[in-house]
């Protein structure tokens, strides 16, 4: 009873811990894990005078920390899953595909070379074995993702930046395991082939077999999610039990990457969940995940970092010279991959280049963490190494960690700035000055509202006002935003900021009111219309805004069977989806009108909105031309669609109304429980999409053609 109660005052405090860090890292200005990383080790030293003074306290509080009765590797298996999980999750997957390739070489190739060259420098200045540098070079590969994105995250960095460095902190934790896994059965003698080749090999199996493995399981558990009813507490709940079995199933059964095999599986949950749940139910599971991954991050930093004490026991000014060794071989590794692997992908044409500024803050951002000294941890109490390995890589991998904390992470937010990557585009600043100008006129006509509704004096009203402008324009009255930005940079922006806007509405016609088939296709089309706005305007926009509305080869094969062997399965399948991508691309298309003509025709102009408004009328017409083709063709089924239709609406509409009521207590939860029911009953009843063959109307069905090109 007393270790439960120890273990839950220890939690306790752990959490109070955590809190009072986070508060001190925002006001201050300063990573998180670099405070972390001072408490910690602040503990971790004090351990001895504390244990003299007051030896109860210590055993009680401090003893489990610095000594605790779990071994190394478990605090990968409890806190990695979880951690890895959760960025993948939140990470843009959408936006990343364009950069795989330079993620790809940064997550797996940098890893290889900072092995290499690590190994290479530090066994000519060391003079230990090639084997026990390499593995320090692959304990000290791997960057930390929860320091790395929080510091590029608040200060601002370009979003290409963030995606580049976000890529490759979630996928180059394994490589560096799968490494170091090699080089320790090649220092023990474990493994008849445990040799450089069999290495690459097993690097090779444990990625792609992790890969494939978290891709099945996140879509798996992807498909699985629409079937909880609506419910956000068992969608969060399901999604929190999937990192740990797919950790141990990857890493212990099937012997490939159990790190790739979360980090895909969460990717895979990341690009399909916001179609298969409702904005609201999407947002409270990102929520659950965002304040879990907070703690355990702290947790498992403060913990490690207690242990850094012991982890330095010994260490001389000679190791002081080897980690200066260390230091300049780790950034001239990951120097070489930028600078000179990395254009190579623009010159093969398989990515867009990528600024020398980007480079050197990707090389100075490379800061290492908690995964990095759990390997230390593990390699130093791993009794099958020789001692001297094990305490050579211990002083240098944790000295490694602190230097990278307390140089790179104190000084990587004056180095983005002084490379300018904090500085907003001319195209943001512009857009930042307007919406600076219209805010406050906005301010402006409200403070003269509540002046005269509360019978305040109207010169307090204007003088609060001129203070207001005073403090927030930024010089935005001499600002001329027509000359501030071309016409064609109006209308890129114009175009990209319709299609991200159509990207947030599209998952709110879930539920199965529309198919997740065609809720997919069109977040895809949208992210192509983004790319082709950018690369090439308006006339990019409207292609790819129109390649949705073809005609695909699975819907000819399926008029074929209906049409010769009176197969119908095929057809109705195919124009049910067609009718719904139709009739939900209409009502997005007029949302979006409506939200030029509220909120954009401020910012950019009547003009610009009108040519805007243009474009979206255009799509409009031609959603609204396959509609009709459809009419002509199929009457009798359409029809029926348009009820099945406006019945799930109307179903949605009566439920969202009375749990408004409910809320409002106007009705009490029992009658609205049972009103529920008779809905849901109803629901169900109506989701099956109507039979092909008994809908149909007589009037011939000519081929069909492709939509109207305007």
């Amino acid at each position: 009873m007393n270790i439960v109660v120890d273990v839950l005052i220890l939690a306790g405090a752990l959490l109070a811990i955590v809190a009072v860090v986070q508060v001190a890292a925002a006001k201050l200005a300063l990573p998180e894990s670099t405070l972390l990383s001072a408490i910690g080790i602040a503990i971790g030293a004090g351990y001895v005078a504390i244990d003299a003074a007051y030896p109860q306290f210590a055993l009680h509080f401090l003893h489990p920390l610095i000594d605790p009765a779990l071994p190394p590797e478990a605090y990968l298996w409890i806190f990695l899953p979880p951690l890895l999980f959760h960025a993948a999750l939140t990470a843009d997957v959408r936006s990343m595909l364009p950069d795989a390739a330079p993620i790809l070489l940064l997550a797996i190739v940098a890893v290889i070379v900072a092995t290499g060259v690590i190994g290479l420098v530090t066994t000519l200045v060391s003079g230990a074995s090639l084997v026990v540098c390499l593995l320090l070079g692959a304990v000290v590969a791997t960057t930390d993702p929860a320091a790395v994105i929080a510091i590029f995250r608040d200060v601002g960095a370009p979003g290409r930046l963030i995606r580049l460095v976000e890529g490759e902190s979630l996928l180059n934790d394994a490589a560096a395991i799968a490494i170091a896994g090699v080089l320790v059965a090649m220092l023990t003698g474990h493994g008849a082939e445990a040799t450089l080749a069999a290495g690459a090999r097993e690097l090779a199996w444990s990625f792609v077999g992790g890969v494939l493995c978290g891709a099945i399981a996140g879509r798996l558990l992807a498909d699985l999610l629409p079937r909880l009813a609506g419910l956000a507490m068992a969608e969060g709940a399901l999604t929190l039990a999937l990192p740990y079995p797919l950790y141990l199933l990857a890493d212990q059964l099937l012997g490939v990457s159990g790190v790739v095999a979360v980090v895909c599986a969460g990717l895979m949950v990341s690009a399909l969940g916001p179609t298969r749940l409702s904005p609201r139910n999407w947002n409270h599971m990102r929520m659950i995940w965002e304040q879990y991954a907070s703690i355990t991050g702290a947790v498992v930093f403060l913990l490690a970092a207690v242990r850094v004490p012991s982890l330095l026991a010994g260490v001389t000014v000679h190791h002081g010279l080897l980690l200066l060794a260390l230091v300049v071989a780790a950034l001239g590794a990951r120097v070489l991959t930028l600078f000179g692997l990395l254009p190579l992908l623009s010159w093969l044409k398989v990515s867009a280049p990528i600024s020398h500024a980007y480079k050197l803050a990707i090389a100075w951002g490379g800061l290492r963490g908690a995964v990095t000294l759990v390997l230390a941890l593990g390699i130093a109490e791993n009794e099958a190494l020789p001692y001297e390995a094990r305490h050579f890589i211990a002083i240098l991998a944790t000295g490694f960690v602190l230097v990278s904390l307390l140089l790179n992470g104190t000084t990587l937010r004056g180095l983005i700035h002084r490379l300018g990557l904090d500085q907003l585009t001319a195209q943001d600043r512009a857009l930042q000055q307007q919406a600076i100008q219209l805010s406050t006129e906005e301010v402006e006509t409200t403070l003269d509202h509540i002046a005269q509704t509360f019978d305040l004096p109207p010169a307090a009203a204007r003088e609060v006002a001129q203070h207001y402008r005073r403090e927030i324009e930024l010089g935005a009255l001499e600002f001329d935003f027509d000359a501030a930005l071309s016409e064609r940079d109006r209308v890129t922006i114009g175009l990209v900021t319709l299609a991200t806007r159509e990207r947030e509405l599209i998952p709110e016609y879930g539920d199965g009111v529309i198919s997740v088939a065609n809720l997919d296709a069109m977040m895809r089309n949208t992210t192509l219309m983004i790319d082709a706005a950018r690369e090439h305007g308006r006339l990019g926009y409207n292609r790819a805004a129109r390649h949705i509305l073809d005609y695909q080869r699975g819907y000819r094969v399926a008029l074929f069977l209906h049409r010769r062997l009176s197969i119908d399965r095929p057809l109705a399948h195919a124009l049910a989806d067609r009718f719904e991508l139709l009739v939900c691309r209409q009502t997005v298309l007029e949302r979006l009108r409506q939200y030029n003509r509220s909120l954009l025709t401020p910012v950019f102009g009547a003009r610009m909105a009108t040519l805007l408004d243009g474009v979206l009328e255009e799509r409009v017409k031609s959603a609204g031309g396959g509609l009709d083709e459809m009419r002509a063709q199929f009457g009798g089924y359409t029809v029926a669609l348009e009820k099945r239709l406006l019945m799930l609406f109307a179903l949605r509409k009566g439920q969202r109304s009375l749990e408004a009521m409910r809320e409002e207590k106007v009705i009490s939860s029992q009658a609205y429980n049972q009103i529920a029911q008779v809905i849901q009953r109803a629901w169900r009843a109506n989701l099956a999409r109507p039979p092909l063959r008994s809908a149909l109307s007589a009037q011939p069905m000519p081929a069909p053609e492709s939509p109207s090109r305007e």
